[in-house]
């Protein structure tokens, strides 16, 4: 079994002029842990997770730290500056440069190798670099189940 015979496929993914407002309505909407970040010619240079909202060094001198601002007694107001300086900022000034991919081809054990040895949890599918689909945990959960 290769790349593309697991991957989900069309992705979802973000261009890099967008927001991390838009990045976290489009997970929410729909209902996607991570956005891959691509070009204008479709080619991936990022991805975004949702674990880089806030909780994320990138974003300490916005807020010093998540747990720190929930922490502390904040008041209404100064949550919604914060959440509005970060809502703002462009995916391109805080997405994680360094981004694994895999071709379409790519025998699925070559996928999960490359994703234990690099602690990742998700991987785009590419194809000429451009992005074609995105192998998940779930997709392993899918191919478990039989699915």
């Amino acid at each position: 079994m290769n790349a593309n015979e697991l991957m989900s496929s069309p992705p979802v993914s973000i261009g890099l002029e967008a927001t991390v407002a838009d990045a976290a309505r489009c997970m929410l909407d729909k209902n996607v842990s991570c956005l891959p970040v691509v070009d204008g010619e479709g080619k991936v240079v990022g991805i975004l997770t949702h674990t880089d909202f806030g909780l994320h060094p990138r974003f300490r001198p916005l807020v010093d730290n998540l747990y720190t601002l929930l922490g502390t007694s904040v008041s209404p107001r100064h949550i919604a500056e914060v959440s509005q300086r970060v809502g703002s900022k462009l995916i391109k000034e805080v997405m994680p440069r360094r981004v694994f991919t895999v071709e379409g081809d790519t025998p699925i054990e070559k996928v999960v190798e490359l994703m234990l040895r690099q602690g990742i949890h998700r991987i785009p599918v590419t194809e000429d670099g451009r992005l074609v689909g995105i192998i998940t945990r779930h997709d392993f959960l899918k191919l478990i189940a039989g699915s």
